[in-house]
């Protein structure tokens, strides 16, 4: 749990430092997201494929709620 405050904080951190460029901010948000999903992804040891698929599907739907 503290490893999710931990980097939480660390985007939020890195979004209020860039929060003046829009670009940036949306670049260390889609960072954190990819990150986020590879560590889910790892922790998930033996993760079926609908799980997998479910998180790209969530990743996807984040990245559009944003642009949008």
């Amino acid at each position: 749990m503290s490893d999710v405050i931990e980097t939480s904080a660390s985007f939020l951190y890195t979004a209020v430092l860039s929060a003046a460029d829009a670009s940036s901010l949306d670049k260390a948000a889609d960072e954190w997201l990819n990150d986020h999903i590879q560590n889910k992804i790892v922790s998930m040891q033996l993760a079926s494929e609908n799980e997998i698929l479910h998180l790209l599907i969530v990743y996807k739907g984040e990245r559009r709620v944003r642009r949008a």
